[in-house]
This record gives C-alpha cells, structure tokens and sequence, in this order.
C-alpha cells in the first residue's frame, strides 16, 4: 500500500511539474510574441521617420541633394516619392520580401531590410496608398503626400522564432509656418529651465548664455518622453490621444535640441526617453507603447552624477539606461534652425502663406520697430507681407489710447471711454465681476458694433465677451466670445481675437488677468467655449496672467463651427475648443492644490525675462498643449509638474495663434492593424 502510494505520488509530481514547464513556455512564448511586436512598431517609427525627412531635406538639388544637416534645414520645393522612385534617397526598387506579405499585399518596396533592434530584427517596406474611393478600391493612390508602411517584427528565443506584421498609413501635413518646437525655451544666464519636471514632446533649448549655464537638471522621476503616459483623465478625454482608428498614439514626436547650455540627470530615474527593453526607465514589462526618443540635436554639453548623453545616445542598442533615442538623428544643433535667438511675440508669422509684420506689436505707438511704411525692409524677404496681424483685428481692453483702445459697451452709460476699459482691467486682475457704478455686472459684455465688423460679424450688434468672473452661476469661471451667436470669428476659420493692455497703475506683482472658477468649493476648475486668443501686453518682469485654478476646454464636440472632420471634431481640443493665453510678461500659476491646465501659452518679451512658473501650492501640475517661453520655472511646485504635447499632431491648431506655429510638416498616421 505504501510502495502505491509513493507511486502515484510521484506521477502527481511529475504531471505537476509538466504543467510548471508548460506554464513558463507560454508564458515565454507570450512575451516573446510580444517583444516581436515591439519591434515590428519600432519598425513602423523608423519608415515614418523617413517619410518626414522626404518632406524637410532639401538642399541646392532638393531631393537629389544627400540628406545632412544643412539640406534638412531647406526643404524641398516638391517632393515626390513615386516619380522619384525613391523615399527619403532609399530607392524603391526591391520587392518586400514574401514574409511580410502573407495577405497576397501587393505594390510594397524596402526600406530597410533586417535592421536589428533590441534583441531582434525588423523589415520595413513602404508602397503607394491604396485608396479606398477609387475605381475598382484600393488602387495607388498619386497623391505623393500619402503612403502605407509594412513593418515585420523578428524575435528568436528558446521557444522558437516569433515574428509579428504590423501595417500603418501615412499622411504628410504640410505647412508655410515657422518650424517652431512645440516646448521652445531660452533667454536668461539662470537656465532655461529652474526645477525639475517631465516633459512629454519636443523640447528646443535656444538660449543659455555664459559658461557653465544649466539648462535644465532633471531630478527624480523627471525627464523627457514621448507619449501620453500617466496623463490625467480630464486632460485625455479631451484631447486626440488615439489615432482615427482608435489605436493610441504611439510617438510625440519628441525631439531634443540644446543649442546652448548644460543638460544634466541628477537621478537614476531620471531618463531622457524610455527603454523599449531591458531595466531602468519603465523598459521592459513598463514600455508600454513606443517611447523612444525621436532624435537629439545638441551643441550644448552633458552632465550631472547618474547619466552623460554625450558618452551614447543608445538608440538601438539600449546601452546607456537613461538616453534613449533613435541614434541616426543624433548630431549637432542645425546652425539655421532659429540661430539668431528664441521667437518674440514681435516677430513676424506666416498665415496662409502670407507674412505679417510684427504680428503682435501696436502699429500706432511712436517708438514701434515695425512701421508700416513700405521703404523698410520686409520681415520677410521675397514674400508677401501684410500690416500688423493682431491688434487690427481683435476686440481691445485697452485704456491707454482714450476711446478708440476700448470695444467695449458701458452697459450702464451705453457709450464706451478709456474708464469704461478701466472697470473690466480692474476685475480682470483679481478675477471678479466688473463693476461700471451699478453694482457687479452678472452679463457678458456687448462689444461696439465697429469693433464686432472688424471680426466678420453680418450682425453689428451681435458680439458679447466673458472673459471671467460673473455674478451669474452660469456664467461663473467661463471665457466665451460670440460672433452672430457663434464662438468664433464670422470671417474665417481662426479664433476670436482679444488685446488686453495692461493698467498702468496695476502694481508689479499683480496679474494682468487672473483665472476664476466656476465655483470656489464644488468646481475649482475655469472652462473656455469655441476658439479665442487673449494677448497680455504686458511690461517686462511683470506677470501677464495667474492661472489660478484648472483651466480646461468644454466638453461638448462636433460642434457646428468645427471644420476639421469628423475625427478632430469628435474631440474637445483644438477642433472644437481652443485657448491661446500669450503674453509679453510672465505666466504663473499662483497657489492652490493639484491642478490640470488645457491650452497654449506663450511668453516672450524682447528683454528675453519672460517666464512660465509654477508659483506655489500642493499637488502636482499637469499642462496639455503647446509652451514658449524664456524661462520656465519649477522651484515653486511641490512635486514635478508634467507637460504634455497636445494635440500630437499639430497642425490641428489654429495657423494664427501666434509666433510660436506649427511645425513646417508632421506625418499623420492612422488605420494600424495588425497583419499576422
């Protein structure tokens, strides 16, 4: 009996031990599979790359120049990949190999042929987009500016070779504007950046002057990455963080330029772009979705006691745990890419191809550097430029130039005055309702009729601005401009414009405009309706506006003004809802708790002191959207704040919000699936 017992004890153990054995296979074999498909998207990333460079590398002969720097900073006149024959200089004349190509695919070419990437191999293959409208479906499409990508993934382990298929489809946007980044800092000896923060999305370092000066340190937890991860649910369901076909984001875009100054990681968590394998910074199992760091451009130096980027920028290989980017974008900051100094709310801008001088700067004021007189020189040389932008078309809170700075109605007196603007710049400093003799005014304000033309309204008598604190409840921590009942210009597709001067006798630390929530106990949060820029004007070192509580966009979507289809329609930010806050002063956040801020922000005076910061409180800060400033600071935040590209693609945003524009071209992508 005891010898039977024995031996069914042991066949028990050894079944059990089968099922251990067969456990740890699968479990191998799963991440195997998905380590393969890791690399199939890194893939994918490496033959949008060279769409991108199709689009910005020029040069004497344009796209028969070799890509290098110097041609990269002159694009091309006319791209054109399928007269070319030739995508990024590779040319397209091997067939994709079978293996990708199980689903009989036709049409597909290589771009890169068994590269390896961590640990395995990938296959990229690019051909004519397959449109779905034409006659029969799916044929080449000759439309040079789209494109579909095949990428296959190879991994080897002691289970066997995996290998995964992943698809893409491609759109090149492009654009006349500027090639500003996204988070663009720069101006004082004290560093660009003072604190420690994360910061998701293309960063330029353009000023840092004077030996040894520290752009940025980043300390704990802070750094550089290239996805949406870890953003805040009331940021993320406004903003499109998922591709038309619902699939995430999978890249930022993020690139690195540090044209002067000390970069330096502090701490071991510390990483400028995250591993896709291995340990430290979220590698391996924490990846997530593709995060690498899309480039570093850099003739500033590195530094600082748990990292040097300058000793390997790893790239491929994974070697250096805390700088991770592709290492064929790595090199030195381009000498054209903004060498004379950091953007000004002066400068001139492109809007629809046309140039416009001194975008931001009064044109009536006698010390102005950009008279409209025809005998000086043009901004922009060659091109066809236009009178100042911004002030001839938006609504002025203005008490400096008598009545004719002021648009709006005194709605005791019904006329308009420089004390009429007085009033609104009073409450708009400390956030409260206007109060014109008769007690706080609970209304919008009604804008002159002269004023309400100057921006497309049919209807004279049809525009009204909350542009903060109301009596009203309903009205309570809003920003909502109407045109003939619509939030937004009658005359064009652009945002309501408004010019706010600040008071001359407003003391130097009080905020030209001060944000207000809807409700101080139950919603601390400040909203904004359709598209509108506010403009500070502002004296150097003085602040432009407090943000003092969350400042976020409505909710509602597929609004009737919105015209940029039913994807971006159907979310909240930019398409249906955007805020432009830009000002010749400095941004600050004032105290309070935790805090999520939607929108753009721009500071930047020609004294180069303008600020972003973080002025106290508990909590940490989140920001969505796109910054420029002189200097951002951090010293003040009780945890690091996180900024987030948004949206990801940003010619989504309005072309004339200002100096700091979109970028010269951004791949789109959309329709991922899975092949095998």
């Amino acid at each position: 009996m005891g010898l039977m017992l024995v031996f069914i004890m042991t066949l028990l153990g050894a079944a059990l031990f089968n099922v251990a054995q067969l456990d740890a296979r699968l479990k191998l074999d799963s991440q195997t599979g998905v380590q393969a498909l890791e690399i199939a998207e890194a893939g994918l990333e490496r033959g949008l790359h060279l769409f991108y460079l199709e689009f910005i590398c020029g040069g004497p002969n344009g796209t028969a120049s070799p890509i290098t720097l110097a041609n990269c900073a002159n694009p091309p006149t006319d791209p054109n990949y399928i007269t070319e024959n030739a995508l990024a200089r590779i040319a397209l004349t091997t067939d994709c190999p079978a293996a990708l190509l199980p689903d009989g695919a036709t049409g597909f070419h290589v771009l890169g042929l068994d590269q390896a990437f961590a640990g395995g191999t990938y296959t990229v293959c690019v051909r004519q987009w397959p449109d779905p409208n034409s006659d029969p479906p799916n044929q080449p499409s000759s439309d040079q500016q789209k494109a579909q990508f095949r990428s296959r993934g190879v991994l080897s382990s002691v289970t066997g070779t995996v290998q995964r298929i992943v698809q893409i489809d491609a759109t090149a946007a492009v654009t006349a504007s500027k090639p500003h980044a996204p988070f663009s800092i720069g101006g004082p000896t004290s560093g660009a950046i003072k604190g420690n923060a994360v910061i998701a999305g293309p960063v330029q370092f353009l000023s840092c002057p004077g030996a040894g000066c520290v752009a940025v340190e980043f300390g704990g937890g802070g750094g550089l990455q290239n996805n949406y991860t870890q953003l805040d649910s009331n940021l993320k369901s406004r903003i499109p963080m998922l591709f038309p076909n619902g699939t995430p984001v999978s890249t930022l875009g993020a690139v690195l330029k540090v044209k002067e100054g000390l970069v330096k990681l502090s701490s071991g968590s510390a990483c400028i772009g995250k591993q896709e394998t291995g340990s430290g910074c979220g590698g391996g199992a924490n990846a997530g979705i593709q995060d690498t760091m899309s480039g570093v451009y850099s003739s500033g130096t590195w530094g600082g006691t748990n990292g040097d980027c300058a000793a390997g920028l790893n790239g491929q290989t994974t070697l250096n745990k805390r700088c991770n980017v592709w290492t064929e974008a790595q090199g030195p900051y381009p000498a054209s890419d903004l060498s004379v100094g950091p953007p000004l709310l002066s400068d001139s801008t492109i809007i629809d191809g046309k140039g416009y001088r001194c975008f931001f700067y009064p044109p009536d004021l006698p010390d102005s550097p950009c008279p409209n007189d025809p005998a000086h020189a043009p901004p922009i040389p060659g091109g066809t430029n236009f009178n100042e932008y911004f002030y001839t078309s938006a609504w002025r809170i203005d008490d400096s130039r008598g009545a004719v700075g002021c648009d709006i109605v005194n709605p005791v007196s019904g006329g308009s005055s420089a004390d009429t603007c007085a009033t609104v710049l009073n409450a708009l400093q400390t956030g409260v309702p206007p109060d014109f003799g008769a007690g706080p005014v609970t209304a919008p304000l009604q804008i002159q009729p002269s004023a309400c033309v100057r921006q497309g309204a049919s209807d004279p008598n049809s525009c009204t601005l909350q542009i903060g604190a109301s009596g009203s409840p309903l009205l309570n921590g809003r920003i909502i401009a109407l045109i003939d009942g619509a939030p937004i210009r009658g005359d064009s597709a652009q945002p309501i414009n408004v010019y706010v001067h600040r008071l001359g006798s407003a003391p130097s630390t009080t905020p030209t405009m001060t944000t207000s929530p809807v409700d101080a106990i139950t919603d601390k949060n400040m909203y904004y309706r359709g598209q509108i820029i506010i403009l500070a004007d502002n004296p150097a070192g003085t602040p432009g506006f407090a943000i003092a509580n969350g400042l976020l966009s409505e909710t509602t979507i597929n609004q009737p003004w919105c015209s940029l289809g039913s994807y971006l329609c159907g979310y909240a930010y930019p398409a249906n809802h955007f805020l432009a806050m830009l000002t010749t002063g400095d941004i600050t956040t004032g105290t309070g708790g935790t805090k999520q801020i939607l929108g753009t922000f721009f500071a930047a005076n020609s004294a180069l002191t303008a600020k972003f910061a973080i002025t106290g409180g508990v909590g940490q800060t989140q920001f969505a959207g796109t910054f420029s400033a002189q200097q951002f600071d951090f010293t003040g935040a009780s945890q690091p704040p996180k900024l987030y590209l948004a949206p990801w693609n940003l010619n989504a945003l309005p072309q004339a919000f200002g100096a700091g524009g979109s970028s010269f071209a951004a791949i789109i992508a959309s329709n991922w699936r899975q092949i095998q």
